[in-house]
């Protein structure tokens, strides 16, 4: 996977435990097109700091152009913005 730290817009859900899962996200490509890919399986999820800043970072299986490909997502708590870290 090639590192990527890129923010993106994202879909998600809270189960009834509050735990967010991420569904679907949009970013801007080279060309400044808006591209959308699904998630079509979350691994696993856990919690981290980094430099202080506490995050969930997400396992995913995506689907890009009809590939699958792994990718890991991240969730700053603090300021609830999300970034694609790698794909």
């Amino acid at each position: 996977m090639k590192v990527i730290m890129e923010p993106i817009e994202m879909i998600g859900w809270f189960n009834l435990k509050g735990v967010l899962m991420p569904l679907r996200f949009r970013l801007e490509t080279k060309e400044h097109e808006l591209k959308t890919v699904k998630i079509n399986k979350v691994l696993y999820h856990t919690e981290e700091k980094i430099a202080g800043n506490p995050m969930r970072t997400y396992a995913c299986v995506v689907a890009v152009n009809g590939i699958e490909k792994p990718c890991e997502l991240k969730y700053e708590l603090n300021t609830c913005k999300w970034i694609l870290f790698k794909i």
